[in-house]
């Protein structure tokens, strides 16, 4: 939640490594957890560091690696054909996996930070002298933030180690790794304590508009009841989120991602920036993955397999997924024709960009950098559709899969009625569609490389996909590879840093 400035940094100690005589040197004329935490107002701004650290200030954190569910897949490529800017996400993008990659380790790294602000804030705050009632609510969002943060960890590396109190950095040294249902566990108790005291999103001020709720917490659970393939948990969690009646598809697609749609009708949790000049709160990725010819960095571009998928279902959402060399998407300027956009094809492997993290001109703030003003939608309300339509699947239930499926598509059909029409399918085609759904609502929002792990298909899929690509005919991406995928690419790689740091403690993934 970026648009508060007060980092609030109580480091975890993972990775860290400083002079013991420095460690055992009494700080002076500075807050510590010690002398902090006295007030209201010192509990709710450790809070918003909380937020802060969950999303950092920088791209080269957090940020970038949110590309990873996207080049990860068929859905994209690194994008950039510059061979030495950022060639280990090049790497990446073509599953040429190694645990020195600085990827890996920054997001890794940077992740357990957040969790370790969490886990101060929660001792902090739970002894602090204020009302009892502000003190559940902020301990429930705390807890929220620290489940989001391990979810977001486990997904990609399997079991890590659990920390559930502040470290020192020598005692983060000793520390081994959990198996990934333990920390699923963890994940999934703290979502519950926090869905037991936080308020809806229609109960919120408006001031608060962005922060976690209790919808968010159940729309969570029932994800990572998704992810451990516990079916009837995951149903039972989602249609606590659609019987809330606080989420809805009345915003029409083509404005999900819009600038001007923050915390929208179906946003159930997303990361909130702006504009600020002083302070960066806001994000790169607009410029990351815009066109090399429009100011942008042209990472992260979307493949014309995926562009297919859409043509194949004559489907008007790639119009708002995926912009393509020469279409328009606004007026001539005297420094660049938005209605031919470039791609600048000489440094794009695939001669687009993607629609929903473009800014039009106009709301390119000065300055723009980490200061990019649309937020990140990290879980929405037909995301949450869908998951309950794949968990009712796999109970046997097909009218209420078919039933939210088909919820999803009429609104993808109200931009040019009569193309998405609802799916009468039955038995396994039905789950094709589902999985279907999911590539095509939710393409490049991060999600597809994730959703190919846990449905137990990517080496399929990207063999697949590799195979389509010698007798692709597009005049962009024809003939490109993805060369190096296996099994082991199910999980990223322990960062080696993490490893030798902690003498071995921390072991390595299967095939690294």
């Amino acid at each position: 939640m970026k648009k508060y400035s007060l980092l609030f940094v109580l480091a975890l100690g993972l990775g860290l490594q400083a002079c013991q005589d420095f460690l055992e040197e009494p700080p002076r004329g500075q807050q510590t957890v010690d002398n902090y935490f006295n007030t209201a107002a010192e509990c709710k701004a450790a809070v918003m560091g909380c937020y802060s650290t969950t999303d950092q200030d920088d791209w080269w954190k957090i940020d970038r690696t949110r590309m990873f569910g996207d080049a990860g897949s068929d859905d994209a490529w690194k994008g950039n054909s510059i061979a030495g800017d950022q060639r280990e996400f090049g790497d990446f993008a073509r599953f040429f996996w190694l645990p020195n990659n600085e990827w890996f380790d920054n997001r890794y790294t940077h992740i357990f930070q957040a969790i370790g602000n969490c886990n101060a804030a929660l001792v902090g705050i739970a002894k602090a002298p204020i009302d009892a009632e502000l003190q559940k609510q902020l301990l429930a969002e705390v807890k929220f933030i620290r489940a989001y943060n391990y979810f977001e960890l486990v997904k990609g590396y399997g079991g890590v180690p659990l920390v559930l109190a502040p470290v020192s950095p020598s005692e983060s040294l000793t520390l081994r790794r959990n198996t990934t249902e333990e920390c699923y566990a963890q994940i999934i108790a703290d979502l519950k304590d926090a869905a037991a005291a936080l308020p809806e999103k229609r109960a919120q001020p408006a001031g608060d508009r962005g922060r976690a709720t209790k919808g968010a917490a159940n729309a969570y659970l029932a994800k990572a009841y998704l992810y451990t393939e516990k079916w009837a948990e995951a149903q039972q969690y989602a249609e606590i989120v659609i019987n809330s009646n606080q989420y809805n598809l009345n915003d029409e697609f083509s404005r999900v991602w819009s600038v001007d749609n923050p915390n929208g009708n179906e946003s159930i949790f997303e990361l909130n920036y702006n504009a600020n000049q002083t302070f960066p709160l806001g994000t790169y990725l607009t410029s990351v993955m815009r066109s090399r010819a429009d100011g942008g960095w042209g990472f992260n571009t979307p493949s014309s397999n995926l562009e297919q998928a859409f043509v194949r279902e004559n489907d008007p959402r790639l119009k708002w997924t995926i912009i393509k060399q020469g279409d328009s998407v606004d007026v001539k300027t005297p420094g660049f024709d938005y209605t031919k956009y470039d791609t600048k094809l000489s440094e794009n492997e695939s001669g687009r960009i993607s629609r929903k993290m473009f800014l039009l001109l106009k709301d390119r703030p000065a300055n723009e950098g980490n200061r990019g003003p649309l937020n990140r939608i990290e879980l929405r309300y037909a995301d949450l559709l869908l998951m309950h339509a794949e968990a009712s699947y796999r109970l046997g239930q097909e009218v209420k899969a078919r039933q939210s499926l088909n919820l999803v598509r009429a609104r993808a059909n109200r931009l040019k009625p009569g193309t998405v029409l609802p799916r009468t399918s039955t038995g396994s085609a039905l789950l094709d569609h589902i999985w279907l759904e999911r590539r095509l609502e939710l393409a490049m929002e991060g999600h597809r490389y994730y959703d190919l792990v846990r449905q137990k298909r990517l080496v399929a899929v990207m063999t697949a996909f590799n195979a389509s690509q010698l007798t692709n005919t597009d005049p962009y991406d024809k003939g490109k590879l993805k060369d190096q995928i296996s099994e082991k690419n199910n999980l990223f790689p322990i960062p080696t840093p993490q490893i030798q740091l902690s003498g071995g403690n921390v072991e390595q993934n299967p095939g690294y």
